[in-house]
């Protein structure tokens, strides 16, 4: 049997598995007296050794095996779970991860040699032979149990073997029906039984062989009811170069029935106006479904970072607790791939700069353990994901000294403000470390982020409080493929902004025009808002607005600025086509469209206008 093709599955069932490994020992780490973890370290690393040995992956699992043969010890209290024991548990899970990334790419290796022998004696010199199917040490009543995948299911054979090997940590399984080897053959329906014996509940069993997914039917001892279980077998994970496609497809059928529309309203034919009209909510209907089947939750992203914050705390000497909020916030696939590392720079920064050693806090009256917070929360159509620290804070006037040495600030500038110091340290090369280490001090962290969440067409914001700690936040767009946008022109030229950041649209009143720092404003409902002037901006050309001119109100976060427009040309939905900046072009150009005419149009990037 080729299992070549099953590998695919394999490395997204053990990063599963991998990621409860790390979320368990961070667990047992804090709380060492707790015995619940342990458990489930073994049926996870049980479960990846199963389907190492199904896929021929001999290097991973005989590097399984001997993980096991240490969490046996530690759950039968022969070996005490010390700090030396956990540092070997996380190091083992980190080589566990890279072989089966390794082994997924073809690369099957041995367990390096050192590792295999520290776990060897940290067990107690258990026997370290070839890994075989275990069986747990209680055994309960033998159960029927009877599967049915369902029947578009790719890779049947290999998740069938996927479901008895997830079982074989909870029972032993028998009499199965067909044979193991009728998996290989193309006829296999997805239809097989056995018997399992073990003490866990029909519920659990069920569960786990659900958590495959593709399956249909499941019966322990007797059969459910089967239209309960198609509606909840009904998941798939499609792929996300498939999604990729189907969005690009989608994007040039909103083109098109933006183009469909217009012709529609100039010919004044009623039939085509109905057709249009019929086209219109049937790709919007469309779009909606797409987008929400590339939705992903940002958990996806954050569950890696308890485990970097552990092992930054280790290597620093400090003490550091890491919580999350809103993990349920869902992003676009796309943008959640992108966001990872301005986060992951982000942390690192707050653990590093931001988080001071035990015996600082204990001096200035703050718990010897310091908080990260990572958080998410959904605002209009964005996303904002804030890293916050209760650790020293940010020295404005030290940051302010050390950038008028390196020329990054005039003489005549006495504070920093919020953004002026965020574009101080963004700057490349920038950094307030004193020396450079393994974590920061090379001044790439925040730049980095910066200029990774404004490729996304986001923002990032800082706030600090001196001695109590500071906030990154990086507000991000819910998907980059199709915005609804506002359309203004200058001129004869259109250009398009998203309506995400549109707050409010008013009239430029001359008698409500103010100044604030030798700047133009305009005071909109008992707030003072700085000006920019579409037309000069991208025209060069000064001359005053025409009296009630169209203004919109940008607004991200708590900023505000109204952009003053020659008109405004309605709404539509765009889609932000490839847009590769040629040399020179201004900042606040963010993407490129084309409307419903066929006319190309700028977009504009609103948080640059801020």
């Amino acid at each position: 049997m080729d299992l070549a093709k099953y590998a695919a599955l394999f490395l997204t069932e053990s990063r599963e598995h991998l990621n409860v490994c790390n979320q368990l020992l961070l667990e047992w780490e804090r709380t060492p007296e707790s015995r619940s973890p342990v458990g489930g370290l073994f049926r996870a690393v049980h479960t990846i050794k199963g389907m190492a040995a199904t896929m021929g992956y001999a290097g991973v699992a005989d590097l399984a095996h001997r993980l096991e043969n240490l969490l046996d010890a530690l759950r039968g209290g022969r070996v005490a779970a010390d700090p030396g024991v956990f540092q070997l548990l996380f190091r083992s899970v980190d080589a566990l991860g890279a072989g089966v990334e390794a082994a997924a790419r073809g690369s099957d290796a041995a367990v390096e040699p050192e590792l295999a022998a520290e776990l060897d004696r940290a067990a107690g010199g258990q026997a370290t032979g070839a890994p075989t199917a275990g069986v747990p040490a209680e055994s309960g009543r033998v159960r029927a149990v009877e599967v049915t995948l369902r029947r578009e299911a790719v890779m049947r054979g290999a998740r069938a073997s996927l479901i008895l090997a997830r079982l074989e940590p909870v029972g032993a399984v028998s009499a199965l029906r067909p044979p193991a080897a009728a998996f290989e053959r193309d006829e296999f329906d997805g239809r097989f039984a056995f018997r399992l014996a073990t003490s866990a509940t029909d519920g659990d069993i069920e569960r786990i062989i659900r958590r495959t997914g593709e399956v249909a039917l499941v019966g322990v001892a007797d059969l459910v009811d089967a239209a309960e279980t198609a509606e909840r077998g009904r998941q798939i994970h499609p792929d996300l170069a498939r999604l990729d496609a189907l969005m690009k497809q989608v994007g040039e059928l909103v083109v098109a029935k933006n183009r469909l529309a217009a012709i529609a309203v100039a010919s004044g034919d009623s039939d085509l106006a109905e057709v249009s009209d019929r086209v219109t909510r049937l790709v919007a209907a469309m779009q909606a479904e797409v987008l929400a089947a590339r939705m992903t939750p940002v958990g996806e992203v954050f569950e890696r970072f308890p485990r970097l914050v552990r092992d930054l705390a280790r290597d620093l000497g400090k003490r550091i607790r890491f919580d999350a909020d809103g993990e349920e916030i869902e992003l676009d696939r796309s943008v959640l791939d992108e966001i990872g590392e301005p986060l992951l720079h982000l942390i690192r920064n707050a653990a590093d700069h931001g988080i001071e050693r035990p015996e600082v806090r204990a001096a200035g009256g703050k718990p010897e353990e310091g908080r990260i917070l990572l958080s998410a929360a959904r605002e209009r159509n964005s996303v904002a994901l804030r890293v916050s620290d209760d650790g020293r804070g940010i020295d404005r006037a030290a940051i302010l000294a050390k950038a008028r040495r390196e020329g990054l600030a005039d003489a005549t500038t006495e504070t920093l403000s919020d953004d002026l110091l965020l574009r101080v340290l963004a700057r490349p090369g920038f950094s307030t470390a004193a020396a450079v280490s393994g974590v920061s001090g090379r001044g790439v962290g925040v730049d980095v982020a910066m200029t990774r969440v404004r490729a996304l067409g986001g923002t990032l914001e800082v706030r600090s409080e001196l001695g109590r700690g500071t906030t990154f936040t990086v507000r991000v767009p819910l998907t980059l493929a199709i915005v609804r946008a506002l359309l203004a022109r200058a001129g004869e030229e259109r250009y398009a902004v998203p309506l995400a950041y549109v707050a409010e649209t008013v009239e430029f009143d001359p008698r409500a025009v103010t100044s604030v720092r030798d700047r133009e404003a305009l005071l909109v409902r008992d707030r003072v808002v700085p000006t920019v002037h579409l037309r000069a901006l991208v025209r060069g050309d000064g001359s005053a607005p025409a009296a009630r001119a169209p203004t919109v109100i940008l607004e991200l976060g708590d900023r505000r600025t109204a952009l003053v427009v020659d008109a405004l040309a309605g709404q539509q939905d765009i889609v932000v086509e490839p847009f590769d900046a040629p040399t020179g072009m201004p900042p606040f150009v963010g993407g490129a469209t084309i409307l419903a005419d066929g006319a190309p149009a700028l977009i504009l990037d609103a948080a640059a206008l801020l």
